[in-house]
């Protein structure tokens, strides 16, 4: 694998931290500082990015914020990428008929990114906002590693640093989400020390420490994702989100639609026709994009070697 070029790590980290706080402004100085640079490295990649009109400077402030380029970028993406707008066109259509947040999420390298959200804000602390970016590290962003290799599925275990009885729970969920076709994230995962340490990721987004302490803050957390063995239909459940995988043409998990809770408790049975629903309207997603959903067996294959398969 060739190794990223410092000059343009920074130029991408720099168009990241600004997208992920698109309300603010940021001297070179704060930028520097929250993102590890040195003064004359942001200054340099900063001039490169004003000249191509990716970020705009304030001379009375002297703060940088996303120029007004990067929306034509957006706008080709969006046409490279079908799928974005079939999956905003189903959150607008679930958030109408379920009163509530509806996201739309995609894997942005080594992260999640929200991509849009639809429908009312929630009472409590919502799934975050368009730009925010999340570690894609277990248990988090379970519905793109359910139909991913078991390399892929190891690499996300091992980035959260899990211990075998975790590692062999987080196994047993993805087998669930490809099951069910959606995963549910329960209220321990907006937890204050799990809000606390997200915090601490988006203001210091390159500092290994931040993550780290993320990791220790999940490992600490209990039952984040629910596991429906054996759940009663008439139990309840505090769910923080429902979210379902939309699928690219190569069978790949490209994005998800994810429906917020209430923070109220909810019926097993009404968060297991939830997650039918979101599923429907990811398959519709899918298919208006012409993407493919995986085979049954397709995750088997995929993680069996050859003559595994053929017994």
């Amino acid at each position: 694998m060739a190794r990223p070029a410092p000059a343009s790590t920074r130029a991408a980290t720099i168009i990241s931290f600004l997208t992920a706080h698109p309300l603010q402004g940021f001297t070179i100085s704060e930028l520097a500082r929250h993102l590890g640079m040195n003064i004359a490295s942001a200054h340099a990649t900063l001039a490169v990015l004003s000249d191509c009109g990716f970020v705009l400077r304030d001379p009375v402030h002297r703060t940088y914020v996303l120029g007004p380029a990067l929306a034509a970028t957006g706008f080709a993406a969006l046409e490279r990428h079908p799928s974005i707008g079939a999956a905003i066109a189903q959150a607008e259509v679930l958030a109408a008929e379920l009163e509530c947040e509806v996201g739309v999420t995609a894997v942005a390298g080594r992260d999640v990114v929200i991509l849009a959200q639809r429908g009312p804000e929630p009472a409590a602390s919502g799934i975050g906002y368009p730009g925010d970016r999340s570690p894609l590290l277990a248990p988090m962003g379970a519905p793109f590693l359910a139909w991913a290799d078991d390399e892929a599925v190891s690499a996300w275990l091992e980035r959260g640093a899990v211990g075998p009885p975790l590692d062999a729970l987080y196994r047993r969920i993805l087998a669930q989400v490809r099951d069910h076709g959606f995963s549910v994230a329960t209220s321990a995962i907006a937890a204050p020390a799990v809000i606390e340490a997200m915090s601490r990721v988006r203001a210091e987004p390159t500092d290994d420490g931040a993550e780290q302490n993320l990791r220790e803050v999940l490992r600490a957390t209990d039952e984040m994702l629910v596991l429906f063995d054996g759940l009663p239909g008439s139990d309840e459940i505090v769910f923080k989100a429902i979210a379902a995988p939309i699928f690219d043409p190569s069978a790949r998990a490209l994005l998800t639609l994810s429906v917020t809770g209430s923070g109220e408790p909810v019926r097993v049975d009404r968060v297991l026709a939830l997650g039918r629903r979101l599923v429907q309207a990811a398959g519709i997603a899918t298919r208006q994009s012409r993407g493919r959903v995986p085979r049954r067996d397709a995750h088997r294959a995929a993680s069996e070697p050859a003559d595994a398969i053929g017994g």
